[in-house]
């Protein structure tokens, strides 16, 4: 018995690692995105921007609602997690 709450702890804690990751990538892209957007609005591409701020938007809710729907509360937390931990990486990035 011992041994099946080790392994399933093990596997938590995998599963759990997986999706910080995962949600790392998607907070990278979404933040990095962002230099992308900015950069279209001051060179007066207004309607360019707009366009890709809503699709920022709505591929990073969507994949978070996705997350929460088909798998659950620690799941969307972790990957919430790696979202903001990417959030910090690439303002350091940029601030240089």
């Amino acid at each position: 018995m011992k041994y099946a709450l080790l392994r399933h702890d093990f596997l938590l804690i995998v599963s759990t690692a997986g999706w910080f990751v995962a949600g790392g990538l998607l907070g990278m892209a979404h933040f990095l995105s962002l230099r992308w957007n900015v950069q279209r609005l001051v060179a007066g591409r207004a309607l360019a921007s707009l366009g890709l701020q809503v699709l920022r938007l709505a591929l990073t809710g969507s994949a978070m609602t996705l997350t929460v729907r088909l798998f659950g509360a620690v799941p969307l937390l972790a990957g919430w997690l790696g979202l903001m931990a990417a959030r910090i990486g690439v303002l350091r990035l940029e601030a240089r």
